[in-house]
């Protein structure tokens, strides 16, 4: 009796098909003939007898295997059912006609078995019979192909997005690439500029940014952090550029929101406010103001004071950014410009939503 199961898993593997979907074909079969039973005005004891319901549920269970072989054998070169239209009404055609010729031979021999080939082979009983078995066919096949199609494109599906998301994280990885060496570039220069100016201050910058870029070799496998590190980290930052630029930029964080299920690309902040100052020239008596501002989404702005030999703000560092966020929330960044502002809008990510 136990053999009986791996048989039967077995069987299931190869149809494709869940003991449900077996369960829902037997409660068809059964309902399909205590309904023509009742119309048949039969015997209110002979209704529900199971005798004919099983013959019609292995009868069922014949078309589905032969829908399955004619599948093996039409896609033999091919690891799965094709997902279109023109495919699967092959399918059907090809297994209509080899579950008529197969369920007509059995037929034929089963009247000669017991010598009654003609009542049971004449032009009448040929075409009631094989209507019956297209009607059959039409009903249980349909079912099964429907199934088979609905599992195929959940697999297709599930294939593309994991395509889809290796992918991205490809995509976000080269861009990441970009942006770490633009910060490593930046840095250097400050450190440069330090070296000759005060060797004493060039150390401690060098320290602080020896700490920095430590952090930024762990998040270098990472697509998103926590919103509260990328904050502690550009706060960072900011000390190490006020060593060299003195009380010429302010920053002022303000928080709306809770930090602890919110998510940012690394580096988001930081290529903001790094780009607020390359293009903006503060000194001690006027500062450029940078305001990041934490809400339902990112906001950084900061204050027009442009240089003289300004270059585009639109740089390949601020592309970058809006592709990482493009592919890891489906949302853009905002730019807003005005004579006296510049503001740069992040949709805010959510640890729940990116889960």
């Amino acid at each position: 009796m136990f053999c009986i199961f791996p048989v039967m898993k077995k069987l299931l593997n190869y149809l494709q098909i869940s003991p449900g979907f077996i369960f829902f074909i037997f409660l068809m079969s059964y309902l399909l003939v205590v309904e023509s039973r009742v119309r048949a005005d039969d015997k209110l004891a002979e209704v529900f007898l199971p005798d004919a319901p099983i013959a019609q549920f292995l009868a069922a269970l014949f078309i589905i295997f032969i829908i399955r072989i004619s599948i093996n054998y039409l896609e033999r070169n091919h690891d799965a059912p094709r997902l279109n239209f023109k495919s699967y009404l092959k399918y059907f055609g090809v297994s209509f006609l080899v579950y008529l010729a197969i369920s007509n031979f059995l037929t034929f021999i089963v009247a000669l078995l017991f010598e009654t080939v003609s009542r049971n082979f004449n032009n009448y009983t040929i075409t009631v019979n094989n209507i019956s078995r297209g009607v059959q066919f039409i009903m249980f096949g349909s079912i099964y192909l429907a199934t088979l199609y609905s599992r195929e494109n959940t697999k297709y599906k599930l294939k593309i997005d994991k395509y889809s998301q290796a992918l991205d994280h490809n995509r976000i990885k080269n861009l990441k690439a970009q942006l770490n060496p633009h910060f490593l570039f930046n840095s250097l220069n400050t450190l440069d500029q330090l070296i000759e100016e005060d060797k004493e201050e060039a150390s401690n910058f060098l320290n602080r940014f020896a700490d920095l870029y430590r952090y930024s070799l762990e998040t270098l496998e990472k697509d998103l952090i926590h919103l509260e590190e990328e904050l502690n980290f550009v706060k960072d930052y900011f000390e190490i550029l006020n060593m060299k630029y003195v009380n010429c930029y302010k920053m002022n964080i303000i928080t709306n929101n809770n930090l602890e299920n919110s998510l940012i690309p690394p580096f988001a902040l930081q290529l903001l406010v790094e780009n607020a100052i390359q293009h903006n020239l503060g000194t001690d008596t006027d500062p450029v103001k940078i305001i990041i501002r934490i809400s339902d989404k990112i906001s950084v702005l900061n204050t027009r004071v442009m240089k003289l030999n300004n270059k585009s703000t639109n740089g390949r560092a601020l592309k970058n950014l809006s592709a990482q966020f493009k592919l890891l929330s489906g949302n853009d960044i905002q730019i807003k410009e005005t004579s006296d502002s510049y503001e740069v809008i992040l949709p805010l990510i959510n640890l729940e939503t990116n889960a």
